[in-house]
């Protein structure tokens, strides 16, 4: 009985942390196959400048080939990885929150509520955190406070293929037809 009272005792000094985990996202979450721009996709994309690509997703990791302006390459897979996720503060209610399978809002938020932005999607859509979940935004979110993503820090990490089949990473966004609109 001793050792269950000095558990629910630790419990209410230093509260839950599972539940604060949750809260917020983990620091360098990342969003693996993301392409964080409206009709942005991974498909034969142009070098419009030269370009490093590194052999793993780091600065510091060494440079296995480098691109050529206007030189073709296959752009693979990306992840965005979320340092510091964006803090949007809800001022109104809306319902919002989908999921991939869903058509209708899976949340209902309330005045003062807060969300974290992991990504932006394009056309005012969003990966956002909520409550230890991920979901889609509508463009309900998009009017909110703090969905400018100024104080979020992210990365965009690209795997690249040049026409020699050798493989990498780079955070460029010199390229041109990332963009299925045109």
């Amino acid at each position: 009985m001793n050792k269950f009272l000095a558990i629910c005792f630790g419990f209410l000094i230093c509260g839950c942390p599972t539940a604060k985990a949750q809260e917020q996202p983990p620091a360098n979450y990342e969003n693996w196959g993301v392409c964080p721009f409206e009709c942005c996709e991974y498909r034969d994309w142009t070098a419009s400048a030269d370009i490093p690509v590194h052999e793993s997703r780091s600065d510091k990791s060494p440079v296995v080939f480098n691109l050529h302006g206007q030189e073709k390459l296959r752009a693979l897979t990306g992840v965005v990885v979320t340092e510091k996720a964006g803090i949007v503060r809800i001022n109104k209610a809306v319902q919002d929150g989908y999921v991939k399978g869903s058509e209708k809002p899976q949340l209902t938020f309330k005045a003062g509520d807060i969300v974290y932005m992991l990504s932006p999607l394009g056309e005012g859509s969003y990966l956002f955190w909520y409550r230890g979940k991920v979901y889609t935004s509508s463009i309900e979110l998009a009017a909110m406070p703090g969905v400018d993503g100024k104080d979020a820090i992210m990365t965009w990490w690209k795997q690249v293929e040049n026409k020699a089949g050798k493989r990498g990473w780079t955070t460029s966004n010199n390229f041109s037809n990332a963009d299925t609109c045109g």
